[in-house]
């Protein structure tokens, strides 16, 4: 139990020296120092002791109520300094290895004292003893506001301001008397230690030396470390510059700082120490350029204390600390402006920058780096898709988020991931028809995969996300996975009345009729027409067949087929073997409202989502959340400008059917129906109380038909008010009305007590590697002539044999070559003519060449 020893007690005989010892405590003193000797002392104060004070149970928090027993409560700032045996060297006590390692340097006997200084600060006054001047507790370099960490760059002073500072300061210390301890003592040591002069040491008062004597001596100029300014790195890293006192928070930012310096004025320099505490760096051999820095008072920041600016070499072309690290931090900006910046463009630019040329490699290396740091690591996103989801949920309530793993020995391994936001879901079900349109896009990059899409038709015929995947392939598996959650998502129980809008794809047409077979399924006529373009080409057929697919009535399309026989009974009997109800307006069913043949709607968004297809997967993601988010945005603003009561499409349309109606004379037979005429001498039935024509059109798609905008005009209506409730403004703001809720960035995201996910194994794609898109049937590609007309179905034709399908050169009928009756050979003496049927005729080369005429 520690004891303070009364005034006159006598010192303690331990038995074992190894577990207690006593504590002698200066306290309420100076700690002064002797320019003469380079000595330090203790002067006035007074001196207590603590016996019994046991080893093993001693820290720091025992010394400070040692300190509050002699006094000095929570009102002092309280430090202790140690002396090193033998050598009087002062160690300042910071924590419990520091005090354990002190009190092991004392030698163990039966009298074992350890003795400790109190340096004392009043939080109240100036300090306790000492007088009001002493800058010693003045604003030092241990005051927070030259604490970088503290630093707020928005109020940062201006050099003026500082200069001015600087001078203040010069005056007080030209005017104010100075403290008797200036510096912190072990501050002193440190310094003085790496100019390779002994450390001080520490004298005990005596009575032969007078404290007045002590305090004149020591009043003397004492040389300190000049007051530094610190680095600040968001302001001075990109043109970093130095001078003498300059501190730097860590050995890292100073490293970082020299490197740029260097590479900024074109020398290449060396680190000849390079550690923690100290680090020198140096020109090449003869140039006088040098700059030194330590840490100071053994904390973690350095200062700088040499520094020689001058250089007498010449800059270089190569610099060691251009790497690949810094080029990609450095250029990382305009790499994310120009993704598709050349490497030449690169090393150009750094050239010019510069003035070197980094290597091919180099930029390679840099600009994969560069990617990392705008887009992120296409692995490392992996492991934070738990915490994306989680964000995403928590700010879209009621969102659909699905990731499908598997697991690879104690860590799941991503599969695939569904999104459905809450706002597209209910955007859909509340103002959109029930259209879905469905397709598939490539991912590109080192784990390539397809982005599934699901898409829905607004108000104005537009596209409306409605969902979207991110699968390893497109296949019958992954296809069914998704519509079986999209199906979920949306509640259809019973698909009657949906219409899903497809490509001509095998997997994707089974999925749907087994999981929908009440439901609509129709073909895109585009895709369906490039599997017929394959056996059957030609321009009339084209336009036939769309006739054929446009026709909305049953007898027309019979019409349209029996022209499609006269043109090409195989292309005929080809059509005949497709089921009608998947690509044609005849067989159409009316409930949804839309006619519409082509599944351009899921082209467009994959057109939109094109630069973010070979992104990183979170970048992907956030891209096209992002993209769907201003979609939204942007559309309810639109809505705003709309003048009517339907969409500009919708308006358009009826435009083009009323400007087709001045061909139809209408006649009214009561009770709002009509019989129009058309100027072919077609008649047709028009109800303007059941919104339909015989024409089938006004049935198909809501939007009244020429027929019927010829009736309406006979009582000078407005074609708006007849077109179906599904385009007016209404349910276009009901399908934009709900918002996406915007995202935060990631480093607020909140962590989930997940296992991070790993990438997807590497799955190959179905076909040959393309490395160029591949181009539609009959999609027009660029000539190589463009003032030429290019040769379009012109086959081949051999000019030997007559043949089609190969050329002269390849033609193997031998016999029948068009060449001159006479040809001349040259055989290198006197030159003859020959007939060529008897070069023909003669094999092995064996020829007996008859001679016509002979010339010299």
């Amino acid at each position: 139990m520690v004891v303070l020893r009364e005034s006159g007690g006598c010192q303690p005989i331990y038995k074992d020296a190894d577990e207690v010892v006593t504590f002698k405590f200066f306290h309420g003193g100076k700690l002064v120092k002797n320019r003469k000797d380079n000595q330090w002392s203790y002067l006035g104060g007074e001196v207590n002791w603590f016996d019994y004070c046991e080893v093993d149970y001693m820290s720091m928090l025992e010394l400070f109520g040692m300190a509050k027993d002699l006094g000095y409560d929570d009102g002092y700032d309280v430090s202790f300094y140690g002396e090193e045996f033998g050598t009087s060297r002062l160690i300042q006590i910071i924590s419990d290895s520091t005090l354990l390692a002190c009190m092991s340097m004392v030698p163990k006997s039966n009298s074992r004292v350890v003795v400790l200084y109190l340096k004392v600060v009043s939080l109240t006054s100036s300090q306790v003893g000492n007088d009001s001047s002493d800058k010693e507790y003045s604003c030092s370099e241990n005051d927070d506001s030259s604490d970088p960490d503290f630093e707020d760059s928005d109020y940062a002073q201006s050099d003026e301001e500082i200069e001015l500072l600087k001078n203040d300061d010069k005056w007080f210390e030209g005017y104010v008397d100075h403290s008797i301890f200036d510096n912190d003592p072990n501050a002193e040591q440190n310094d003085e230690s790496d100019n390779g002069e002994e450390s001080p040491t520490l004298i005990c008062p005596n009575s032969s030396q007078s404290e007045d004597d002590a305090v004149g001596e020591v009043r003397r100029k004492k040389n300190r470390m000049p007051k530094g300014e610190d680095f600040r790195p968001e302001i001075d890293m990109g043109s970093p510059s130095f001078k003498i006192g300059l501190r730097f928070a860590t050995a890292e930012l100073f490293r970082k700082a020299v490197r740029i310096y260097s590479i900024n004025c074109g020398r290449e320099l060396i680190f000849m120490n390079n550690d923690r505490n100290k680090i020198r760096a140096v020109c090449e051999e003869g140039c006088p350029f040098v700059i030194h820095a330590s840490s100071v008072s053994g904390s973690t920041y350095l200062q700088v204390k040499t520094f020689n600016p001058t250089h007498v070499c010449s800059k270089g072309t190569k610099n060691i600390h251009a790497t690949a690290g810094w080029l990609a931090e450095r250029y990382s900006g305009q790499l994310r402006l120009n993704p598709n910046w050349t490497a030449s463009s690169f090393v150009e630019q750094v050239h010019q920058d510069y003035g070197y040329r980094p290597s091919r490699a180099t930029v390679y290396r840099a600009r994969a780096m560069a990617v990392d740091i705008v887009e992120g690591s296409y692995s490392k996103q992996y492991e934070v898709l738990w915490e994306y989801c989680h964000e995403l949920r928590t700010r879209n309530v009621g969102s659909t988020f699905i990731i499908k793993s598997e697991m690879e020995g104690d860590k799941p391994q991503f599969q695939r991931i569904c999104i459905c936001l809450a706002a597209c879901k209910k955007g859909f079900l509340d103002g959109c028809r029930p259209v879905v349109c469905l397709d598939g896009c490539h991912v590109k990059g080192p784990h390539p995969g397809q982005v599934l899409s699901a898409m829905g038709v607004d108000a104005n015929n537009g596209m409306f996300p409605l969902a979207y995947a991110y699968v390893e392939i497109e296949s019958n598996s992954t296809w069914l996975w998704f519509l079986e959650l999209l199906s979920g998502d949306l509640n259809i129980t019973n698909s009657h009345g949906y219409v899903f809008m497809t490509d001509k794809q095998k997997g994707l047409i089974d999925v749907v009729d087994a999981l929908f077979p009440q439901a609509e399924h129709r073909h895109c006529l585009k895709h369906l027409y490039g599997n017929f373009y394959l056996e059957h080409r030609g321009l009339a057929l084209k336009h036939q067949m769309e006739a054929i697919a446009r026709a909305t009535t049953v007898p027309w399309f019979h019409a349209e087929m029996t022209k499609m026989s006269q043109l090409s009974k195989p292309a005929h009997d080809w059509l005949m073997e497709k089921d009608p109800r998947h690509w044609s307006r005849a067989y159409f069913k009316s409930d949804s409202k839309c006619d519409m043949l082509m599944n351009n709607l899921c082209e467009a968004f994959n057109r939109s989502i094109m630069d973010a297809r070979d992104k990183p997967i979170l970048t992907m993601l956030e891209r096209i959340r992002l993209y769907i988010m201003l979609l939204m945005a942007g559309r309810r603003v639109l809505y705003e400008k709309w003048h009517g009561q339907v969409g500009p499409r919708i308006r358009k349309i009826l435009e083009k059917n009323k400007a087709k109606a001045q061909w139809c004379i209408p006649k009214a037979t009561g009770q709002n129906q009509f019989e129009v005429m058309h100027h072919s001498g077609r008649t047709f039935a028009v109800d303007l109380n059941a919104h339909s024509c015989s024409c089938h059109a006004w049935d198909l798609n809501g939007i009244p038909c020429l027929h019927a905008c010829a009736a309406i005009s006979w009582f000078h209506g407005n074609p708006e008010d007849f077109c179906d409730a599904v385009y007016k403004k209404e349910a276009y703001l009901r399908a934009y009305a709900p918002m996406i809720m915007p995202m935060t960035s990631q480093d607020q995201w909140m962590k989930v007590n997940l296992p991070p996910l790993l990438p997807p194994k590497y799955h190959k794609q179905p076909g040959r590697p393309k490395k160029t898109r591949k181009q539609a049937v009959e999609e027009p590609k660029l000539p190589s002539n463009p003032y030429k007309l290019p040769r379009y179905d012109i086959p081949l034709k051999c000019g030997n044999c007559g043949g089609e399908g190969h050329n002269r050169s390849s033609c193997k009928v031998r016999g029948k070559q068009n060449f001159e009756p006479w040809s001349y050979v040259p055989l290198g003496g006197p030159c003859i003519f020959i007939t060529i049927e008897e070069v023909l005729t003669n094999a092995n080369n064996h020829v007996q060449y008859s001679t016509i005429e002979e010339t010299t």
